[in-house]
C-alpha cells in the first residue's frame, strides 16, 4: 500500500511538471510576436490563464491523492472492521497487594489470534501502556493479564485510579476495540465506603468510622485553602486519601522500605503525586497534622509537574511541614539537638533525606526552618514563583539563583546566618575539607592498628556477649497503633517519606539522648570544635 501511495504521488508530480512545460513554452511562442493581436490578448489575460491552468492542476492532482486516499483507507477500515468478533466481557479486578488482573472473553468465527490490554492513569492521559492477553488460541477464548504491583511490577498505592481498554484481533485480520472503562485499585481486604467533597474523596472502612473520615476530610481541605496562594495552583483533577483504620492494616499497602529505617521510624501517612493518592493511618492521635503534611506532597507534585524530581527532600519536606496544621515541637526538638550535636548538614547535601534515624528526623527539622525562613524573608508570592521556573530550567540552584538571587549555597548561608551560626565554607572548600579530613582519618585508623596487640579471650567473650545481648533486644511498639496491632515496623516511601521516630524506643529517644549526653557533649565541645572539618 506505501508502494502504490509513492507511485501515485510521483505520477501527480509528473503530470504538474508537464503541464507547466507547456504553458511556459505557449507563452515563448506568442512573445515573439509583439505585434500581434494574440500577444495582446496573452498580454492582457496571461494572469488569468495560469491561474486557470493552476487551478486546473490542482483540482487533477487533488483528484488523484483523493482516489489514492480512499483506496488506502479502504483498506484500513477492512483491517479495523470489527468482522465477527464479539467481546462477552471485559472487567478489571484488584489483586491486592499483587496488582490488577485484567479478563475478556472474546469470540471470533475466524479465530482469536491476539488480544492486548491498554491502559494508563487517569490522571496522566497520553501516556497509556499495553499488556499482551494470555489466552488459549480458538474461536472462543477467556484471557487474563496482571498488571504487577510492588515486588513484582512497578509499585502503585491503593486509591490508583486507571482507564483501560482491549483490542482484540481475529485470524481474518478484523480488529475490535473496546469502549474505555475506569477502575480504582482497592485493598479488597475491606468494604470501602467514601466522603466526597469537591476535589477530595476519602476512602474508609468499618462502623462508627464516618466521622473520622470527615476528620481527615476538614484537615485536606483546611490545607489546601491554605497552601493554594503558596504553590500558586488552582486543582483541577481529583485527590484520593485512603483512610486505614490502623497501622498493621496500613503496613501492608506500603512499598517494601529497608528494615534499618522502619526499625527506628514509623510510616504514619504517604503520599504517590503521579497517582494523586495518599495512604493515611487515620487513627493516628496526630492524624491531623499528617493528612496536612502529606496532603501538601500532592499539591507541590501537582506545582511542580514533570520536574517533581529536582524538588530537593528539604524544600518539599519543608513545605509539607509550613502546611502542617497541626505541627508538633518533634522537628523543632530535632533541629536543637542537630545543632548541638552539629550534625546539620549543607542543603546540597540534602536533595534526598538519608541515614540513620535520628539523621532523617534532624533533616526535617532543618527542612521546615529553612521554608520558614524563606517564606518569612520573602513572601509567599515569591515560593509560588518558584515552581514555574524549576519546570523550565529543572535545575533547583538556577531557579533558586533566577527568583532569590541566591542558588542552595547562598540560601544555606543566609538562614544559618539568621539563626546565629556560622556559615559553611562554599561547596568546593567544603568538600576539600572533608577529603582532607577522612584522609587524616584513615590514616591514624592505620597508625593505631598493631600486629602485636591480640584480642584475649576475655575480650572476645565480651565482644560477643554485647552482640548477643543488643540482637536480643525487643522491638518497640509503633507509636499511635490501636490495640490490635502487632509490632510491625516496616513501611516505605519511594515518594518523601513522612515518619516519626517509634515510641517506646529509650536508646534513640531525642529527648533522652540530649539528657543523656548534655554533661558529655559539654565536655567534648572543644574538643570537637577543633576537629570538625566545617569550622
Amino acid at each position: 500500500m506505501f508502494l502504490r501511495g509513492l507511485r501515485v504521488y510521483w505520477a501527480a508530480q509528473l503530470i504538474l511538471g508537464v503541464m507547466k512545460i507547456s504553458v511556459k513554452i505557449k507563452f515563448a511562442e506568442l512573445s515573439s510576436l509583439p505585434g500581434s493581436p494574440v500577444y495582446r490578448h496573452w498580454r492582457s489575460t496571461n494572469v488569468n490563464l495560469i491561474k486557470e491552468e493552476d487551478l486546473r492542476v490542482f483540482v487533477f492532482v487533488t483528484t488523484l491523492f483523493l482516489l489514492a486516499g480512499s483506496a488506502f483507507s479502504a483498506s484500513t477500515v477492512t483491517r479495523a472492521d470489527e468482522g465477527n468478533i464479539k467481546v462477552v466481557e471485559a472487567k478489571a479486578e484488584s489483586q491486592f497487594p499483587d496488582g490488577i488482573k485484567f479478563s475478556v472473553i472474546a469470540n471470533s468465527t475466524d479465530g482469536i489470534d491476539d488480544i492486548r490490554v491498554f491502559f494508563s492513569k487517569v490522571e496522566q492521559q497520553g501516556r497509556s501502556s499495553y499488556r499482551s492477553v494470555d489466552f488459549e488460541p480458538g474461536d472462543s477464548v477467556v484471557g487474563e493479564s496482571v498488571l504487577p504491583s510492588g515486588s513484582g511490577g512497578d509499585y502503585f498505592p491503593p486509591g490508583t485510579k486507571i482507564e483501560y481498554s482491549f483490542e482484540v484481533r481475529d485470524k481474518a485480520g478484523a480488529v475490535l476495540r473496546t469502549d474505555s472503562k475506569e477502575f480504582v485499585y482497592e485493598d479488597n481486604r475491606f468494604e470501602w465506603l467514601t466522603v466526597v467533597e469537591d476535589l477530595i474523596t476519602v476512602y474508609y472502612y468499618g462502623e462508627y468510622v464516618e466521622d473520622r473520615a470527615n476528620v481527615v476530610l476538614a484537615a485536606a481541605k483546611e490545607n489546601l485553602e491554605r497552601m493554594l496562594p503558596v504553590l500558586g495552583i488552582a486543582p483541577t483533577e481529583p485527590l484520593r486519601i485512603v483512610s486505614y483504620n490502623n497501622y498493621r492494616h496500613m503496613s501492608s499497602a506500603l512499598p517494601f522500605r529497608s528494615q534499618a529505617v522502619s526499625e527506628g521510624l514509623q510510616t504514619q501517612g504517604m503520599a504517590f503525586s503521579s497517582e494523586r493518592v495518599l495512604l493515611v493511618h487515620g487513627f493516628d492521635p496526630t492524624v491531623t497534622g499528617t493528612v496536612s503534611h502529606e496532603f501538601t506532597h500532592l499539591l507541590v507534585g501537582e506545582a511542580a509537574g514533570s520536574a517533581i524530581g529536582q524538588v530537593p527532600s528539604w524544600l518539599n519536606e519543608g513545605l509539607a511541614e509550613y502546611g502542617n496544621i497541626d505541627p508538633t515541637d518533634d522537628y523543632n526538638a530535632a533541629l536543637r539537638y542537630g545543632i548541638f550535636t552539629r550534625r546539620i548538614k549543607p542543603l546540597w547535601y540534602l536533595s534526598s533525606f538519608g541515614g540513620t534515624p535520628e539523621d532523617i528526623i534532624i533533616a526535617y527539622g532543618q527542612g521546615r526552618s529553612v521554608v520558614q525562613y524563606m517564606i518569612d524573608t520573602y513572601g509567599e508570592a515569591r515560593m509560588a514563583a518558584l515552581f514555574p521556573v524549576l519546570q523550565r530550567t529543572l535545575d533547583i540552584d538556577l531557579a533558586l539563583l533566577e527568583v532569590y538571587g541566591m542558588d542552595q549555597f547562598g540560601l544555606d548561608t543566609a538562614w544559618r546566618e539568621a539563626l546565629g551560626l556560622e556559615p559553611l565554607p562554599s561547596p568546593d572548600e567544603l568538600e576539600s575539607e572533608l577529603d582532607e579530613a577522612s584522609e587524616t582519618s584513615e590514616a591514624e585508623a592505620s597508625l593505631a592498628e598493631s600486629p602485636e596487640t591480640d584480642e584475649s579471650p576475655a575480650d572476645t567473650g565480651a565482644a560477643s556477649e554485647s552482640t548477643d545481648t543488643a540482637e536480643s533486644t525487643p522491638e518497640a511498639d509503633p507509636a499511635g497503633a490501636t490495640g490490635d496491632d502487632e509490632r510491625d515496623s516496616e513501611g516505605g516511601s519511594n515518594s518523601p517519606g513522612c515518619n516519626v521516630p517509634a515510641s517506646g524506643n529509650a536508646p534513640t529517644g531525642l529527648g533522652m539522648l540530649l539528657l543523656l549526653g548534655a554533661p558529655f557533649g559539654l565536655v567534648a565541645l572543644p574538643r570537637l570544635r577543633r576537629r570538625w572539618p566545617f569550622s
